[in-house]
């Protein structure tokens, strides 16, 4: 009993403390404690929590990855569509044989990435 407490506590202080733990282990402890159901119930419901816990910083973690990665396809999506425009093979496109459309298409560019940039912080999604 004070074997799996023990294992138990260290699950808890590596968790709280953002370590990586043995998952294996962890779900092995899990299976004795559902075994052993009557004679360690509090350490069963105190696994639980600690599994939720664990669960809910991972999902943190995959929702900050996937923000990140929204946030880049966001601010690239214009940008693919600018070269687009300007890499056509005709000359109908207004400002692609014009002398300054070179430098309307960089500053266009520009201004869209710092444009995004400000509004991502100004809402604080970076």
């Amino acid at each position: 009993m004070e074997k799996i407490k023990s294992k138990l506590d260290r699950f808890e202080e590596d968790i709280f403390e953002g370590k990586d733990i043995d998952i294996k282990e962890f779900y092995r402890l899990k299976k004795h404690l559902i075994d052993t159901k009557k004679d360690n119930q509090d350490l069963l419901e105190l696994h639980m929590i600690l599994e939720a816990m664990l669960d809910k910083s991972q999902n943190e973690l995959m929702n900050k990855r996937l923000n990140l990665l929204t946030i880049w396809s966001t601010i690239f999506l214009p940008l693919s569509f600018y070269t687009g425009m300007w890499g056509m093979n005709f000359d109908d496109v207004p400002l692609l044989t014009g002398d300054h459309g070179f430098w309307i298409f960089v500053g266009l560019t520009v201004v869209t990435i710092v444009g995004m940039w400000i509004y991502f912080k100004k809402n604080r999604w970076i």
